[in-house]
């Protein structure tokens, strides 16, 4: 195997390869085409979620605020739950970190799996981010459907991505281990995320993460035993 010099491979990720990739954070999926009333619907029930939390907001509450009719609501939404699950689904639209998961070559493959961590990190440090992530927590045990909805529209897409990264990487021969590729990823983003987004959590900490490449880096070395000087 050819190693590139660390510096050449340093100069151009980190100039290009990782600025396109930070980039992608405010690249998104478009949203969904909705009526005026559905919109207002959704932006007044993010407001009253993350002020109230999803068991603190009623039908007449979101109503009033929205200026629309309950026949509106129940018409475009069903129920409450229809409308938390909308508002996830526009929010978790931000967790859409896209990423290559057939990268062609092992340097491409450790920048798409650097590239991933560094962007999830920063998106973690975003104060709304860890405003919708501790409602999350404080309504999950009192609604498990909230919480599924939740992690299906947001981190379940996530991890999804890594998974099919890693799994590339063991089938190209880049990584070697006896772990499963579920396995990896889920380890790897416990130790991407930490103590810091638990402290952050809590309020605790206003930015879990002031170096999230050299977190990322860090952490991928430590679990894989790689060396990525001579990659990233």
């Amino acid at each position: 195997m050819k190693n590139p010099t660390r510096e050449g491979v340093e100069i151009s990720f980190e100039r290009s390869n990782i600025e396109l990739m930070t980039q992608a954070e405010t690249t998104q999926t478009p949203p969904l085409l909705r009526s005026d009333t559905e919109q207002r619907i959704i932006e007044a029930a993010r407001e009253l979620f993350m002020a109230h939390g999803f068991s603190g907001v009623s039908g007449d509450l979101l109503c009033k605020t929205a200026r629309v009719s309950k026949t509106s609501l129940y018409k475009y939404f069903g129920d409450m739950m229809g409308v938390f699950q909308a508002v996830v689904i526009a929010e978790g639209q931000m967790f859409d970190l896209s990423v290559d998961t057939e990268p062609e070559d092992e340097a491409a493959f450790w920048q798409a799996l650097v590239g991933y961590g560094t962007r999830l990190l920063r998106l973690l440090n975003r104060p709304f981010c860890q405003q919708l992530d501790r409602m999350i927590h404080e309504e999950a045990r009192q609604n498990r459907g909230l919480a599924e909805a939740f992690y299906e529209n947001a981190y379940g897409k996530g991890h999804a991505d890594v998974l099919a990264l890693i799994k590339h990487g063991m089938d190209r021969g880049y990584i070697s281990t006896d772990w499963s590729a579920s396995d990896i990823a889920d380890h790897l983003v416990s130790m991407w995320e930490g103590l810091p987004l638990v402290r952050t959590r809590l309020g605790l900490l206003a930015k879990p993460f002031p170096h999230p490449k050299k977190r990322v880096v860090n952490c991928i070395e430590l679990l894989l035993r790689v060396d990525l000087s001579q990659w990233v």
